[in-house]
């Protein structure tokens, strides 16, 4: 572990454990409510369901990153059609089950980002063809800690 990837891992962290404790406070109604969320209307429970489950979809590109592999591209023109079809598949996600699932899938990235080494976070490649190279740092920072940021912003309209 290196200081730059523990500090990756406790940014990451410190966001997942947010969420987990706004999550664990919610009443069944907020975890109901709706609220706006990547363009749609989305519950509580279905974006942390969807949040607890990109987790390990980021960690993999995260990983592919790391190790100089290729990088499957994100396909952002796809993600509204996957999201529906992830809210559709579990409209109505257990509390219980996705807080247990959200704080599996957060240590489980929290430990392979701790793991990396410099040389691995500076690794660098493109998410799609044409895109921007990034490295693996920026790839944690802007998507698996960004992810959640993003969605905790979202959570935060409803239980505050």
């Amino acid at each position: 572990m290196t200081a730059r990837a523990d500090a990756l891992a406790q940014q990451f962290a410190a966001a997942n454990d947010e969420l987990l404790a706004l999550l664990e406070h919610a009443t069944p109604e907020q975890w109901r409510s709706v609220t706006a969320d990547e363009g749609e209307l989305r519950s509580v429970g279905v974006i942390a369901h969807h949040v607890a489950e990109a987790h390990v979809r980021i960690a993999r590109r995260v990983e592919a990153f790391a190790a100089g592999e290729s990088v499957p591209a994100r396909r952002p023109e796809l993600f509204d059609a996957r999201n529906a079809a992830e809210a559709q598949d579990n409209p109505e996600p257990d509390q219980r089950a996705t807080i247990t699932r959200l704080r599996t899938t957060g240590e489980e990235v929290r430990e392979l980002i701790a793991g990396l080494s410099d040389g691995d976070l500076e690794r660098t490649a493109a998410e799609d063809f044409g895109a921007e190279i990034l490295t693996t740092a920026q790839v944690i920072e802007l998507r698996q800690i960004g992810h959640v940021r993003a969605h905790l912003t979202s959570i935060r309209t409803v239980l505050g």
